[in-house]
């Protein structure tokens, strides 16, 4: 863990830092919260209304998405929707 991603309170994070980790805004983690998207586990201590994410199980959530790099990405053909147009129809038939 780098100290750029180093909780400033210890063994938790806030919405705050969470929200840079993830690279997003404090609005748009607070809109997946409530919309109930995937996101890592958080604590929300009785009687409080911060929510607490603990910095391990934000990070061991993190990792389940790691990408391997094992050479280029694949391009798939685009496939178009829609009718073709009389040009590619043309083209389909010759």
């Amino acid at each position: 863990m780098t100290t750029e991603h180093a909780p400033e309170s210890g063994k938790y994070y806030t919405d705050k830092e969470v929200a840079g980790l993830l690279g997003i805004s404090l609005g748009r983690l607070r809109n997946k919260l409530s919309a109930g998207q995937p996101l890592p586990p958080r604590i929300q201590p009785p009687g409080c209304r911060n929510r607490l994410w603990c910095c391990e199980a934000v990070h061991d959530w993190l990792a389940q998405f790691t990408v391997a790099g094992t050479g280029p990405a694949q391009s798939q053909p685009v496939k178009l929707r829609g009718r073709p147009t009389k040009q590619a129809g043309r083209a389909h038939r010759a």
